[in-house]
């Protein structure tokens, strides 16, 4: 049976603790379905709307797919209903390197995606609902950027303004209950590759400076590379009373973290997500 869209969000608002200086403003973030949906599902919910074959509606959207692909990777820019793509790319070389074939290695190419007007027009008739959410109970992250992160105050409030984030650079981790503190030997930052559970690395409390409840910064371990990558705190951290949990308490963002070049501007850091629904590191 094809999906069916009610445009209904539900968004969630939690306690803001990144502004300690505002008692009572809460961040808000959509509570997103529980499974996501493939191109199969587009396929099945387009064919009940337009009374066609499944199969042909699968297979027309699929060479579109393909076709957008090959226009954007050929310098065009494509502009749909759904969104905007722009081929983009990133790197430095010298001048001796021009008559060179180009390093993939140093020169990135990608695509800037942003929202088309339908999409916009879909939010914009979408009925919200928003729900309070009780603070996190032991470590919370509010986000990841990169140290070099720059702050500015926009509307009042100090906000974050990250840059991307580079493979072996000095990275922050915001939020609240974070200090890495405790004897057990899960205690500490865990880094783990989204495609690949079975990388991992940890950074244990004492790489971590500083180490405070709000915020832990350390340098990216040499083998985290250009990717999506899962970020958890653990800790026995009780508070301000220097008592410790009896057990270890972890936090893991919902969403993985980008290192190296985002893939669409205007990020703001923080957790939000980007457009294509990954939280930007950097």
């Amino acid at each position: 049976m094809a999906q069916q869209f009610t445009l209904d969000l539900n968004l969630k608002a939690y306690p803001n603790t990144l502004t300690t200086d505002v008692p009572d403003d809460y961040v808000v973030k959509v509570e997103t379905q529980s499974t996501s949906l493939t191109l199969d599902d587009i396929a099945a919910a387009t064919a009940a709307r337009l009374g066609e074959e499944e199969t042909k509606v699968l297979g027309a959207l699929k060479v579109a797919m393909e076709v957008m692909a090959d226009a954007v990777a050929s310098g065009f820019c494509v502009s749909t209903p759904f969104c905007y793509a722009q081929p983009m790319a990133s790197g430095v070389v010298m001048e001796s390197e021009l008559s060179l074939p180009v390093d993939r290695e140093r020169i990135r190419v990608y695509a800037s995606l942003r929202q088309g007007p339908v999409l916009a027009e879909a939010f914009g008739k979408a009925k919200l609902q928003l729900f309070l959410q009780p603070a996190a109970t032991g470590p919370y992250i509010a986000g990841m950027t990169s140290a070099f992160s720059e702050e500015r105050e926009q509307g009042g409030v100090m906000t974050r303004v990250p840059v991307d984030m580079e493979p072996g650079e000095m990275v922050v981790i915001t939020g609240n209950g974070l200090k890495v503190v405790g004897s057990d030997p899960s205690v500490g930052v865990t880094l783990t590759k989204a495609d690949d559970p079975d990388t991992s690395f940890f950074i244990p409390a004492k790489k971590i400076s500083p180490n405070t409840p709000k915020k832990l910064q350390f340098s990216l371990p040499a083998g985290v590379a250009e990717g999506q990558w899962l970020v958890k705190v653990t800790t026995q951290y009780a508070g301000s009373s220097g008592t410790l949990t009896k057990e270890p308490r972890s936090f893991e963002l919902p969403r993985p973290v980008t290192v190296g070049a985002t893939t669409t501007g205007g990020s703001t850091g923080g957790n939000d997500d980007d457009e294509d629904g990954n939280q930007q590191m950097g």
